[in-house]
């Protein structure tokens, strides 16, 4: 018995999880995009700083997403840019299923300081124009032990 209660809680989930996903293409309302930007920390695989920007659209996606990202170190109370990217997505590549998000990073060598990132960005869909102006959380000395 306890196993079909567990089967039943599973499809249940995935029902509802499928119904929150837009399928139709035929709307005329703009996409929502959903971006969110990540505390800079130290890289898994080498010593580098990367801050990070997460984001996806409704299905099937955005005409364009416009992402234009800095690194920042904190010199005294100033924020000076020590790395910065730009990137352009389009259609389905703006679209992740369920909850996974796609990401793009930028990144520098690690250096003592306190960073963030902070992320532009815009989206274009169905004639609508919309975006922000993120910023991170502070992380002092992410390459530090």
């Amino acid at each position: 018995m306890r196993n079909v209660t567990s089967v039943m809680a599973l499809l249940l989930l995935a029902t509802f999880s499928a119904a929150c996903e837009p399928t139709s293409s035929s709307s005329s309302r703009p996409v929502h995009c959903e971006v969110i930007v990540d505390a800079p920390e130290k890289s898994e695989n080498a010593a580098k700083i990367v801050g990070r920007v997460r984001f996806t659209c409704d299905n099937p996606g955005a005409e364009k997403l416009t992402l234009k990202m800095q690194l920042q170190r904190k010199d005294g109370e100033q924020w000076h840019t020590v790395a910065s990217a730009n990137f352009t997505v389009k259609g389905a590549d703006t679209h992740a299923s369920g909850w996974d998000r796609h990401s793009r990073t930028v990144e520098i060598n690690c250096a003592d300081g306190t960073y963030r990132t902070i992320v532009d960005w815009s989206r274009v869909s169905r004639g609508d124009t919309k975006g922000d102006n993120l910023e991170s959380g502070v992380h002092p000395d992410p390459c530090g032990v």
